[in-house]
This record gives C-alpha cells, sequence and structure tokens, in this order.
C-alpha cells in the first residue's frame, strides 16, 4: 500500500472548497490500458474495475471514435481506481460511459483535452450507491482547439449513508474560439444520511466560447410520489422506479446492444 493524493482537478478554485484531491492510501500496481486507433477508426472498450487500478490513455487521430465503458458491480469489495488520459485530434469523439453499480470505495479521474478542431467529448456517468459506499469523482474537459464541444452529464442516487463528490471543470483556454461545454448533474437522495458534493467549475480565457452548468439535487418529488401512489404503486416500489431511471439515462447510450440488455436486467433484478 502506498499514500497518494488523486483525482487532483487543473482549478484552483478546488483549493479554498477543501476539494482540492482526495489522500488514499492505495495497492501498489497499476495496469496500463493503451487504446491506439488508426484515423477515421471506431471502436468500444470495455474496462471492468478490479482492486488494480487502470491507467486508460488514447491519443485519438483525425476522425477517430472511441467509446469508453467503464462499469463496477454491485457489491464489490475494496477500492478501485482509473485514471483516463485522452486527447482528440480533429473531428475525433471521445465517448466515456460509467455505471457504478456499488463498491465500497471508487475513484475516477478522467482527463480530455480537446486539440483537435470540431473534436468533442461526452461523458455519462451513472451511480447507485448505498451503505456506506463511497464515489469521488474528478472530470475535467479542456479545451484548447476551435469549434470544440464538450458535454459532462452525471445521474445517480445516494441511500443510507453513502457519499458522493464530483469535480467537474470545462476549461476554455486560449486559441478556442467557437467551442461549446456544458455540465449538468441530476442527484437523487433517499435519505437525510447521504453525503453529497457537487462543484462545477468553468475556466474561461477566450471570449467567444459558451459554457453553462446545472445541478438538480433533491429528494423524491412528493408529487410524483403521489400521482404513482394513486396507480396503485407503493412508496418503496416508487423510489425503486425513479432511482431505475437515473441509470437507465445512461445505459441507454450505450452503443452495445447486446451489453445495454444486460445491464438492463443486472440493474432490475
Amino acid at each position: 500500500m502506498k499514500e497518494m493524493i488523486v483525482n487532483r482537478p487543473i482549478a484552483e478554485t478546488f483549493g479554498w472548497l477543501h476539494m482540492g484531491g482526495t489522500r488514499i492510501m492505495a495497492p501498489e500496481g497499476e495496469r496500463a490500458i493503451a487504446c491506439a486507433l488508426a484515423e477515421g477508426e471506431t471502436r468500444t472498450v470495455v474496462v471492468e474495475d478490479t482492486e488494480e487500478a487502470a491507467l486508460v490513455t488514447a491519443d485519438l487521430p483525425q476522425g477517430a471514435c472511441l467509446h469508453l465503458i467503464g462499469i463496477r458491480r454491485a457489491g464489490a469489495a475494496g477500492m478501485a481506481r482509473t485514471d483516463i488520459r485522452v486527447r482528440c485530434g480533429e473531428g475525433a469523439e471521445f465517448h466515456w460511459y460509467r455505471l457504478i453499480l456499488g463498491g465500497q470505495e471508487s475513484y475516477d479521474n478522467c482527463s480530455v483535452t480537446l486539440e483537435g478542431t470540431a473534436s468533442s467529448f461526452t461523458a455519462d456517468i451513472g451511480y447507485r450507491l448505498g451503505g456506506q459506499e463511497k464515489y469521488d469523482i474528478n472530470c475535467e474537459a479542456i479545451h484548447t482547439g476551435r469549434s470544440t464541444e464538450s458535454r459532462i452529464t452525471a445521474s445517480g442516487v445516494l441511500s443510507e449513508s453513502a457519499r458522493k463528490l464530483m469535480r467537474g471543470t470545462i476549461d476554455f483556454r486560449s486559441g478556442c474560439a467557437g467551442s461549446v461545454g456544458q455540465e449538468t448533474e441530476d442527484v437523487l437522495l433517499m435519505d437525510e444520511t447521504v453525503r453529497n458534493q457537487s462543484v462545477p467549475v468553468i475556466l474561461c480565457a477566450e471570449e467567444d466560447v459558451a459554457g453553462d452548468h446545472g445541478a438538480t439535487i433533491g429528494r423524491p418529488d412528493e408529487k410524483s410520489l403521489y400521482y404513482m401512489g394513486s396507480r396503485g404503486l407503493d412508496t418503496e416500489t416508487a423510489c425503486a422506479m425513479l432511482a431505475q431511471a437515473k441509470l437507465d439515462a445512461v445505459i441507454g447510450r450505450i452503443p452495445d446492444p447486446a451489453l445495454r440488455d444486460a445491464l438492463r436486467e443486472e440493474t432490475t433484478r
């Protein structure tokens, strides 16, 4: 085991919020996953979490498209840590789909640099945590090329004493004119004992850009529960359906039909 700081964001803003990274004791060893694509190639890569950290890297050439799907199964013990570093060339696309279905401790860092003109990055993150489970994430979209686009979307459910910290940064750097970035999060809090921290940041050193962020965080809507109750659903069933909808929002975007069906079956058991 070794001590390290993970999920350290690029924005100094996080420092005075006391969220400038998380100090952990992590197992030594790391599996390296390098994704080498040809120009114009489209590829889907699935990474299952293990107790060994995963370092995923990719330099996407012109017109390449990488779909990276990361899954942590319900009931997983120990710690899982993933570090993703991607650079996108002209017209390249990187799509990250992340599902945390449980797990004692999960740490994700995803940093994507949009260097090429008209390159893009989308992140679809879904999580369902209960008990003492913890999820800590840092996600960065760094715009350096012209007319680049990023979208970071997170949707999840926290129950019992679960904890979640999400740092999201959209960084518009000088020279990225015409670029667009968006970050949204939708968090359903099932119990008063959960702890949720959502810290979106937009950095801007270029005038001709558009960036926005927003978050919806709260308990199940009473009007929705009343309506579902009037249709014969008890509160527990209604809450389970609302929670499943958060995961379905991510699962439905996964490009592999067989994997989509398998995850839907797994999450509805």
